[in-house]
């Protein structure tokens, strides 16, 4: 393989053997090489192979935004995963995970911490996949000296049951495609944008609105102290402020419980997040 392309110093775009652009992960690989040089094959880590222009694009925007230090971290991380765990980890599943433990990382060295209310089921009903997710927080925390909660042992888990399988065999199931339906469109509507279902920018934000749906419907909502940080995101971003109230409101009448100020400024910051992306 040669480098036909660097995108930073972990990173670099080159052709398999069939002539397919693919993404080289490997650290240092990108370091003081240039465009034709022969990659070492012993540099290389992992060969992300992208099906179309779009899915190249969207591998790209996710690598590239993670902080060097803890790309290389969450990836050796999910290596060690990849040795204990039996079942397949493709590419999309593994950069789903990567996309997602970056943000949970981000979110706590700004002391935003996502209560898990479904922790003890995860914990009780997939116990193979919680002690999966636990062994990768574990590891993260000591590579990288931060404090992921266990709570996020038990998010890691819902991307690998998720992998796993499209049915979740979960209680209220046809009413909660029903509301992630129409919540999707009103967030379409309101906010004028379109989705792409391929997109990992979609897919997080849908994972985002399961987990709402869910704690409403059982009345396990986020319940924390976060007012002052829920003024500046809706001064901050007062369409998607307005947005977040209107699923909100048709979460209410749908569940029959009232949405906590919590989950409307975590649903705020899921909406800033995917607006600043929709560029």
């Amino acid at each position: 393989m040669k480098v036909e392309k660097i995108l930073n110093n972990s990173l670099v775009l080159s052709k398999d053997e069939a002539g397919h652009e693919v993404i080289v992960m490997g650290k240092g690989i990108g370091f003081n090489s240039k465009q034709g040089d022969t990659i070492a094959q012993a540099a290389i880590e992992k060969i992300f192979v992208p099906n179309d222009q779009r899915t190249k694009q969207e591998y790209v925007r996710i690598l590239e935004n993670v902080p060097k230090e803890h790309l290389e971290g969450i990836h050796a991380a999910l290596e060690q995963l990849k040795g204990r765990w039996q079942k397949e980890i493709d590419d999309r599943v593994f950069l789903m995970l990567l996309d997602h433990i970056a943000f949970a990382i981000e979110r706590t060295q700004k002391g935003i911490t996502l209560q898990n209310k479904l922790l003890h089921e995860v914990r009780t009903h997939y116990p193979e996949e919680f002690d999966a997710g636990l062994s990768v927080v574990d590891d993260l925390n000591e590579r990288l000296a931060i404090h992921l909660p266990e709570e996020e042992a038990g998010n890691i888990a819902f991307h690998l049951v998720n992998a796993q399988t499209e049915d979740k065999n979960m209680g209220n199931t046809v009413l909660s495609m029903k509301m992630l339906k129409d919540m999707l469109n009103l967030v379409q509507y309101q906010l004028n944008i379109r989705f792409d279902s391929r997109s990992m920018r979609y897919t997080r934000f849908v994972t985002h609105l399961q987990y709402f749906i869910h704690r409403i419907l059982e009345n396990k909502q986020l319940h924390t102290k976060e007012v002052f940080l829920y003024e500046q995101f809706k001064a901050k971003y007062p369409h998607e402020h307005k947005c977040a109230k209107a699923i909100a409101s048709y979460g209410e009448n749908m569940s029959g419980h009232a949405v906590t100020d919590e989950e409307l400024l975590y649903l705020l910051i899921h909406l800033a997040r995917l607006t600043n992306s929709e560029e």
